[in-house]
């Protein structure tokens, strides 16, 4: 059973959340608040954590509770005031608890078998591989803009 392109995909992950990790404790806290991108900073980062549920989850399971009301993880809303550091903190833990745990159940050949759930909600056939590489360029994309808002205010950014 080899787990060669398995931990390879692993390491991309892992290495996406640690990037994440590191935002989260440098932001200042008056960037922490602040609009980029239309939203939130803090809603940037927490965004990709909390769309893990959308690309894990099988066709007939119910999406995990969600840390805020409806709306606020799909950038529909976002509410008034910031949350605190420490319960994005939290979350985004768990999530990549979840996701490791997800991972240690995976070996290479299984990385080719169909994603169910995922497959069902884009209307296409998409693999165990396409759900991990999905996570991965997700957070790396929002991790992008909080990074980007960051250094247009004169920070250092974490890549």
């Amino acid at each position: 059973m080899s787990r060669i392109i398995t931990q390879s995909l692993e390491g991309n992950i892992m290495h996406a959340f640690s990037l994440a990790n590191e935002f989260v404790k440098v932001c200042p806290e008056d960037i922490w608040g602040m609009k980029f991108g239309g939203w939130p900073v803090w809603q940037q980062i927490f965004h990709p954590f909390a769309s893990v549920d959308f690309f894990l989850r099988g066709v007939n399971e119910h999406a995990e509770l969600p840390l805020f009301e409806d709306g606020v993880a799909e950038f529909k809303k976002s509410p008034l005031e910031p949350p605190a550091r420490l319960l994005i903190k939290e979350y985004m833990e768990k999530t990549q608890e979840r996701v490791q745990k997800y991972i240690a159940g995976l070996d290479d050949t299984a990385l080719a078998a169909k994603h169910e759930g995922l497959s069902s909600r884009f209307g296409r056939d998409m693999t165990q591989a396409a759900a991990l590489s999905l996570i991965a360029a997700h957070v790396m994309y929002h991790l992008g803009a909080c990074d980007a808002a960051l250094r247009e205010q004169g920070r250092p950014g974490v890549f």
